[in-house]
């Protein structure tokens, strides 16, 4: 795998700037984001850009400018292959958590939530002016009662033991 970065990264190099392309597409084909195609695509633009505006004459500005392109080219997309390509190693060997991946928790919040019979306290309310006629009470719906779930056997079990092992090291630290 090291051996095919090395190779990858070097081609933009060694060629010139001529083949940058080539390394974007491995990058697109390995990671599979539509990103990397565009930049791949946009590597491809860059490059014939700069042959279409290189003239003949090597000896002038413009074709110091279209060099510069091609090369400006190669360099920064070989940067972006070995950031890119390094990072997406380590997601797959799973050495760091993708930030999307980090953000769901499948045990839930942390925070306790609401709990069943608790009913929050009602915010004060400005007093109204007494009126002869009564005035209509809120209708509060009445809140439903949760029946524990049965106890798992297995779950009073291992309290047991656990109560019977702290016990036993209890004892032991009174010697």
């Amino acid at each position: 795998m090291i051996v095919l970065r090395v190779l990858f990264a070097l081609l933009p190099l060694f060629s010139i700037g001529f083949l940058t392309w080539g390394t974007m597409i491995r990058l697109a084909v390995v990671t599979r984001r539509a990103r990397d195609w565009v930049l791949c695509g946009v590597s491809a633009a860059v490059m014939i850009t700069g042959l279409v505006i290189l003239p003949e004459d090597v000896e002038t500005t413009q074709a110091d400018i279209a060099m510069s392109l091609i090369l400006l080219n190669a360099l920064a997309f070989t940067v972006y292959f070995l950031v890119v390509d390094i990072k997406h190693d380590k997601v797959r060997l799973g050495l760091v958590v993708p930030p999307q991946a980090a953000a769901y928790n499948p045990y839930g919040a942390t925070v306790p939530r609401h709990q069943a019979g608790y009913v929050p306290p009602v915010q004060a309310q400005p007093q109204p002016q007494p009126t002869p006629q009564p005035q209509p009470q809120p209708v509060i719906p009445p809140q439903p009662t949760v029946q524990p779930a049965p106890a798992n056997p297995r779950i009073d079990q291992v309290r047991a033991e656990l109560d019977e092992l702290s016990n036993l090291l209890r004892k032991d630290e009174g010697k």
